[in-house]
């Protein structure tokens, strides 16, 4: 059997397939053209001989169509190859006559599909030989062996090509394209399995500034440099996408908007305290929305875009949550259903009635201010509970200090000073955020995770025992759950 009853058997016998001809592309031995296109019909990939074939130049191949490339003639041929691939042939081939700088010639070519893990058409690949070549061709055997050889090992080139085709060069998340394929994905699975799902718009405040004043090298290093910092912070189903200059999508599969708001408020909070290159600090607004059943992508990214506008229009630095209308739109009235909230648990409690009365008013402060802060409350509104809770705060140090001095706790005069320290940071956070140069975020985040999470339940731990051994013993509560270390706080 010669090379081209060989390579006519494998195409109709379906031996060769898109996952096994990969290999082709590097080497451009023996006179074999090899290249992939897209389905726009533009090559995006090709070797040295396809380009010699078709455009007598890398520069002249890259990115042209067939039809551009071409006579008229040859490329009704190719067509009609690849109305067979898209009816499900695995291969198809036609004898074609090409005019190589300025000889025309008889060549094979064959069209097979390039298909994903998914099983969809991706591409198509062109395998492009001379009918009559030298009788000497060892090197062709050679390459359709390894074909049959490197099946499992090529399947995984095209799941890196497919990956390459669907990441931001710049920052290395996914791009536009491949975020949009994904997203159907979810919102079929959410109109099929009513799973929840929510969308974060991010977007990097006074950014033009950054490129003005630093240059676009310096902006593109804080792009790279935040990319990694949301990769680092989201969740293992999260998705990461760049929308376009500036502006992120993350794509958060079974999430509902009120935990969307809080990972919202997380990364907002987080992205500010972190050092980028060259410019130090930076902030973002974040726009969240949850995906209703039988919304369309087009309406749900809107939502959460007008999210995002409103944190841009009341300052920036800051994450706003799409309502959830519950009547005619016209009328304005939204609510926040199943809202995050720190829940309170009997091991926090250290037998000090004083002291555990103010670590549960701290947790109330915090859930009061969480939902003003996901039900849109007025400025005024907003601003009374901050009032609130900062004199809180203060008033608990106060009440705490007097218990573990009487109770003789020996870490008494240390832990005065953490409360200082945190006292003087609550007073800075009122005072900014009273002349608008914080947001209500950074209060929240200053209660739920220093004063409650870390403060509470980390150092004021240490003089549990002392104050349990001045308390009286409280009947329901055996004395094992009094000593245990306490659960982490719960949200729902």
């Amino acid at each position: 059997m010669n090379d081209d009853d060989l390579i006519r058997a494998l195409a109709r016998d379906g031996v060769i397939r898109m996952t096994a001809l990969l290999s082709l592309l590097m080497p451009a031995s023996s006179g074999v053209g090899f290249g992939i296109k897209g389905l726009d019909g533009r090559y995006r990939l090709f070797n040295r001989e396809m380009a010699r074939l078709l455009g007598d130049g890398i520069e002249r191949l890259d990115g042209k169509s067939e039809d551009e490339l071409l006579p008229p003639a040859v490329g009704k041929q190719l067509a009609s190859c690849e109305r067979r691939l898209l009816d499900g042939a695995p291969a198809a081939y036609e004898e074609v006559d090409l005019p190589v700088r300025g000889q025309t010639n008889r060549y094979l070519w064959l069209k097979l599909p390039v298909v994903g893990l998914d099983e969809k058409l991706q591409s198509i690949v062109s395998i492009v030989h001379e009918v009559a070549p030298p009788p000497a061709s060892p090197a062709m055997q050679q390459t359709l062996d390894r074909l049959q050889r490197a099946n499992q090992e090529l399947r995984r080139t095209v799941v890196e090509l497919e990956q390459v085709a669907g990441t931001d060069k710049l920052t290395g998340a996914w791009n536009r394209r491949r975020l949009e394929e994904c997203v159907r994905s979810e919102m079929d699975r959410l109109n099929r399995y009513e799973q929840p799902l929510s969308l974060l718009i991010i977007d990097i405040d006074h950014f033009k500034p950054i490129n003005d004043q630093h240059g676009h090298v310096v902006g593109d290093q804080v792009l790279q440099a935040l990319t990694r910092l949301l990769q680092s912070r989201l969740r293992g189903t999260d998705v990461l996408a760049r929308w376009g200059g500036e502006e992120f999508i993350v794509l958060c599969p079974n999430t509902d908007r009120s935990t969307a708001a809080m990972l919202a408020e997380r990364l907002r909070h987080q992205i500010e305290r972190a050092s980028f290159p060259v410019i130090g600090q930076l902030t973002v607004s974040i726009g969240a929305a949850e995906c209703h059943a039988g919304d369309t992508w087009e309406e749900w990214f809107q939502r959460a875009d007008e999210a995002l506008y409103r944190a841009k229009a009341g300052g920036r630095n800051q994450a706003q949550l799409a309502p959830d209308a519950i009547g005619p739109a016209s009328t304005l009235e939204y609510i926040v259903a199943d809202f995050v909230q720190l829940v309170w648990h009997p091991a926090y409690e250290c037998g000090n009635e004083l002291v555990d009365r103010g670590h549960r008013q701290l947790f109330a402060d915090a859930n009061e201010l969480l939902a003003a802060i996901l039900s849109g409350g007025t400025a005024d509104e907003v601003g009374v509970i901050v009032s609130r809770l900062i004199a809180d705060v203060l008033q608990h140090f106060a009440d705490e200090e007097q218990a573990i001095v009487a109770a003789g706790f020996p870490g008494a005069t240390a832990h005065v000073v953490l409360h200082q320290e945190l006292a003087n940071q609550a007073r800075h956070l009122a005072a900014n955020y009273g002349n608008g140069r914080q947001g209500v975020g950074d209060v929240f985040q200053f209660l739920a995770y220093d004063v409650v999470t870390r403060h509470m339940l980390g150092a004021d731990r240490e003089f549990f025992a002392h104050l349990q051994n001045h308390a009286p013993v409280r009947k329901n509560r055996p004395p094992a759950e009094r000593n245990r270390r306490p659960p982490r706080p719960r949200v729902r």
